[in-house]
């Protein structure tokens, strides 16, 4: 009689213990899953001479030939560059303006990276 209430406190403490492991295991990784797909978009504009454009207008296109859909629009600093944000990967063509002159490209983006490019507009 005694030896089956051992056994049975040994099998329920077996049972909790594997529980416990089995919980501690997959359970802790539920939030880790959770990945960052933040993209960071830098841009670059510059003229023919090489020196950075203030002011120039950047606007990232949805698709291969503007006018397509505006994804993002934004004017660049006194350096010449233009951030942007986005939540998932995706590729854009980049058109870039100040004044009469004009400039092109085309950037994809990285999951939890930052994905450069330089425009050069004439």
């Amino acid at each position: 009689m005694i030896f089956n209430l051992r056994m049975k406190k040994i099998i329920t403490l077996c049972s909790f213990s594997f529980t416990v492991i089995l919980f501690l295991l997959f359970g802790g990784t539920q939030s880790s899953c959770s990945k960052n797909t933040t993209c960071q978009v830098s841009i670059l504009v510059t003229d023919t001479a090489n020196v950075p454009v203030a002011g120039a207008s950047v606007k990232l296109y949805a698709n291969i030939t503007p006018p397509g859909q505006v994804q993002a629009t934004g004017t660049t600093d006194n350096s010449g560059h233009v951030q942007f944000t986005f939540q998932l990967p995706a590729i854009f063509d980049i058109q870039a303006t100040k004044g009469t002159k004009v400039g092109t490209g085309l950037i994809q983006l990285q999951v939890g990276g930052t994905a450069t490019q330089t425009v050069i507009i004439k």
